[in-house]
């Protein structure tokens, strides 16, 4: 049986567009592989999502290609044209003084997410990155709440798939181990203050929350250790409450287990 069409996700749109058209670059004077340009982009994107900004353009674009239009789509691209007297001449080039943008929506997200991705160990005494432990949380709240209505990719049918697995979970693993962030900063951030300890129950609540990323790196205390650099003091607190805390047998015992029993007792 042939899956049910989702009318209100809007056809993949094409990626080209007739000789003059204007575009907005969205990386034209970023430098990605800088930690403030980063940042930039995921707040540029997160604002426009929630402006509907990547939903109006892809309305005038399905309708300059003879597409049909969502609902969504239609009111978007009704909105515009009442406020356009030259549209029935030139079209739809600029909304609110911006030209369309020159990369799919998903591809500009995919591009920002591929620059968070840390491939060094989780340093905890160097503290966390915001765009990690707030940027990304709220891009994705925002794409579950205003990309419903937008293109996908040819085979995808979730918004989240538009990431690759391994950075989508990788990004998830750095949100995890933000709530170490700070260990070892002074003497003060150490887990030999009990009250620092509740960063471990963080880091747990977090790591029952991506059960999914847990499984996906088939992780355990082990590894997870190697994932993470922080002072030898902490590195033996951390080991022995995870150990108690979860009741694992051993340092190569599977989280996801335990983290599982964890959830079904509560």
């Amino acid at each position: 049986m042939s899956k049910k069409k989702n009318l209100n996700r809007p056809a993949t749109l094409p990626t080209t567009h007739k000789p003059g058209t204007p575009f907005h670059d969205y990386f034209e004077y970023l430098d990605l592989n800088n930690f403030s340009d980063i940042s930039e982009a995921l707040n540029a994107l997160i604002k426009d999502l929630k402006s509907d900004y990547f939903l109006q353009w892809e309305a005038v674009i399905s309708e300059e290609n003879d597409f049909p239009l969502t609902k969504k789509q239609k009111s978007a691209l009704e909105n515009l044209i009442s406020f356009d007297t030259e549209w029935e001449e030139e079209g739809i080039l600029y909304i609110n003084e911006i030209p369309r943008p020159s990369e799919l929506w998903y591809e500009i997200a995919r591009k920002i997410a591929s620059h968070l991705v840390e491939e060094k160990a989780f340093d905890t005494t160097e503290g966390g990155n915001e765009a990690i432990f707030e940027g990304w949380p709220e891009l994705l709240e925002v794409l579950k709440t205003h990309a419903t209505y937008l293109s996908l990719p040819e085979n995808i049918e979730s918004v989240y798939d538009i990431f690759p697995p391994k950075v989508f979970h990788q990004l998830n693993l750095q949100l995890c181990l933000d709530t170490l962030s700070g260990l070892g900063q002074d003497d003060e951030l150490t887990l030999e203050d009990e009250e620092q300890q509740i960063r471990i129950e963080w880091l747990i609540n977090a790591l029952k929350e991506h059960t999914d990323m847990v499984s996906y790196f088939k992780l355990t205390l082990e590894t997870l250790l190697s994932k993470v650099k922080m002072p030898t003091k902490d590195e033996k607190i951390f080991i022995d409450t995870m150990v108690k805390t979860l009741n694992l047998p051993s340092e190569k015992a599977f989280l996801l287990d335990y983290l599982l029993l964890m959830k079904e007792k509560k």
